[in-house]
């Protein structure tokens, strides 16, 4: 699941905080299951608690395409983390004006789809932020009543055909885990095949693998 941090400069014993006042992701599934996210995040700094560096924690297999602040393209940096990478957003040691800031930021995302049994669905991860909202578009036409959103207590949850959108019911603290799920029929995402070159290429250097053991066994037997 995806979170959202901030740097600060320095923490000082000060009442107001930079704070992440929304955002808002617009998520479009391909029928390959890549996602196409475009996500809107609204900061708001106090300049007695500087902020410097956003980071976003992104999930899967990830490619970034823009990171505009206020209409500008922003600096950015995206490192390895845990299942996913962290894309990290702005200058480091370089305090933000004081006011409100709006990133955009354009992203793809692979291996985040789960395809079960019955249905396949991608969960995503709320904030945090003091407001959230989420629209899922699938690839394709489907019913909305061949749609299942599950919103949980935190949030609520709207179906419309071939899409889902939610909305936080409360702000959203950093480190809480409040995800949201959308299940739809089978074979509206394609499930990734097997790559039998790839299968086969790891077939011959298990075989070569084994046949050099067997090899030094019974050179060492002799």
């Amino acid at each position: 699941m995806s979170r959202i941090f901030l740097l600060l400069l320095a923490l000082l014993p000060a009442p107001a905080v930079s704070r992440v006042v929304d955002v808002h992701s617009d998520i479009r599934i391909a029928r390959s299951g890549e996602l196409s996210v475009a996500e809107r995040i609204t900061l708001e700094v106090d300049d007695r608690q500087p902020h410097s560096v956003l980071l976003r924690e992104l999930r899967g297999a990830v490619t970034v395409g823009d990171v505009i602040r206020n209409g500008y393209p922003e600096p950015w940096v995206l490192e390895p983390w845990s299942d996913g990478a962290r894309l990290r957003i702005g200058k480091p040691g370089e305090a933000l004006p004081h006011g409100r800031h709006t990133y955009q930021i354009a992203y793809r995302s692979d291996g985040q789809v789960r395809f079960l049994d019955r249905h396949d669905e991608l969960q995503w991860r709320l904030g945090p932020a003091e407001r959230v909202t989420v629209e899922i578009v699938l690839p394709v036409s489907v019913p909305a009543r061949e749609i299942k959103a599950d919103a949980g207590k935190d949030a609520q949850s709207f179906v419309r055909d071939g899409r889902a959108a939610f909305r936080s019911m409360r702000a959203i603290a950093p480190h809480e885990e409040v995800a949201v799920v959308v299940r739809f029929p089978k074979n509206v995402v394609e499930r990734p095949r097997i790559d039998r070159r790839g299968l086969l290429a790891v077939l011959v250097l298990l075989g070569l693998a084994a046949a050099a053991l067997y090899r030094l066994k019974v050179l060492s037997a002799r």
